[in-house]
């Protein structure tokens, strides 16, 4: 039986539990994962205690790689070069510390076949993540390795950091690697370089896999520039961690099963609902009701803007339609954050593709589709902005948008009678994609 578990400060979004609860299985070990959210200061009371009570070994994560080192008996070369571990064996009375993170990310180059012998690496930021590709870039025969910070006068000696600003004196990147947080989910779209720098590189790897698909990957995709993410790197580190705790390796079947699986989770992983559709098409009435429905929260993207920023008709009078769009993308962000919540969304949502990307990636999205004659018998022009001009204008939106949404919707569904017939359709088609999904 392998007792093993995460250390760190927060860890309520860890994805570590899923990923070795899979390994466990297809590798046919009886074994545990567990997290332990520890508070500053009790980190040499809690390793006395898991190993006490028969641990195998832990992972460490943020704030407590480098401060763990103070507690092992013994650390590897490559955590010793880094300056940070993120596996712990107890063994034979003894702590050894090791980081795999070093041996995750020279899988993840290696599988995309990025080489960077000879080659100019560039690494944003100067943490852990980034002493790791300092010291694995070397071992691997990179020609010049160049470190950028923000504050390079307060990175470590060592890495001869320079600013960001100095990237534009380059002629060429063969290897761009972002190991800093820029881009990580919620905050999706933070991208720390221009687009010149990305467009001078040959090769960009974004070590955030969170989204899988940062702005920095999808940027570089745009320009014809080969990418990787970080997801194959956290299941590699994963592994490589279980080949220390159990004195073994395993396959390259066994890699490619765990990746695959924790990468079907991430895609299917979407507990949110977000109701798009036209002005008056119900989606505030309709999202309230199915969240009852359901026992889920209830979000409503103009509601947050009107919390923060007063009524919507006088942002339209005072500061202009392309104001709002700019709190409508931040009370997207906002929703995009929430768990478990049916998302009512302003009908024009959808005319940033930004909007539908994030709410993509946390929610099937449901159209609701009221018919155009519908809506001009029902709608209420008063304290709609952009209907000023009366009914036309909305057959106008209409003609506009219709598109739109029937591109973004997972789900489309006629609200043509009653409220809760939609919500029942809902509902239906919800649990008929829950299960093709299984069955794929």
């Amino acid at each position: 039986m392998i007792k093993s578990g995460l250390i760190g400060e927060r860890l309520g979004h860890s994805m570590s539990p899923a990923i070795h609860k899979k390994f466990y299985k297809t590798a046919g070990i009886k074994g545990s994962y567990e997290l332990f959210e520890t508070p500053v200061g009790g980190l040499s009371a809690l390793l006395d205690d898991l190993e006490k009570n028969g641990y195998t070994g832990l992972n460490v994560t943020i704030p407590y790689k480098t401060e763990v080192m103070q507690y092992l008996n013994e650390i590897s070369a490559e955590a010793s070069e880094i300056g940070a571990v993120n596996t712990i064996l107890f063994k034979n009375g003894k702590r050894y510390g090791y980081n795999t993170d070093y041996y995750g990310l020279e899988m993840l180059l290696s599988t995309n076949r990025i080489d960077v012998q000879d080659k100019r690496v560039v690494i944003l930021g100067t943490g852990g993540a980034a002493k790791c590709a300092y010291k694995l870039t070397a071992d691997f025969g990179a020609g010049e390795r160049v470190v950028v910070s923000r504050n390079p006068q307060k990175a470590d000696m060592k890495l001869c950091a320079i600013g960001y600003d100095k990237l534009d004196e380059l002629d060429l990147i063969d290897v761009l690697i972002n190991t800093t947080p820029a881009g990580m989910s919620p905050n999706v779209d933070v991208c720390t370089v221009s687009d010149s720098v990305i467009q001078k590189s040959a090769q960009v790897v974004d070590l955030i896999y969170n989204p899988m698909q940062t702005l920095l990957l999808r940027k570089a995709e745009s320009f014809g520039i080969k990418t990787a993410n970080g997801l194959l790197m956290l299941v590699a580190q994963a592994i490589k961690a279980q080949e220390i705790w159990t004195s073994r390796e395993y396959s390259q079947a066994i890699y490619t099963d765990v990746f695959d699986y924790v990468r079907s989770m991430m895609k299917q992983h979407k507990d949110n609902i977000v109701l798009i559709g036209m002005p008056g098409s119900g989606k505030s009435s309709i999202g309230m009701q199915l969240a009852s429905n359901l026992n889920m929260g209830f979000v409503d993207t103009d509601s947050l803007i009107e919390e923060d920023y007063g009524s919507i008709v006088k942002i339209f009078e005072q500061k202009g339609e392309s104001v709002f769009r700019d709190y409508e993308r931040k009370a997207a962000q906002i929703a995009a954050n929430r768990s478990n919540v049916v998302i009512s969304t302003g009908g024009g949502i959808i005319l940033d593709e930004r909007n539908m990307a994030e709410l993509s990636r946390i929610g099937t999205i449901v159209f609701i589709d009221r018919p155009l004659n519908k809506l001009l018998e029902d709608i209420e022009i008063c304290g709609r902005p952009l209907l000023s001009d009366g009914k036309s204008a909305l057959v106008k939106l209409h003609e506009q948008r219709d598109g739109l949404y029937r591109k973004y919707a997972d789900i489309i569904a006629v609200n043509s009678a009653d409220i809760n017939s939609c919500i029942a359709n809902i509902i239906n088609k919800l649990e008929e994609s829950k299960h093709e999904n299984t069955r794929n």
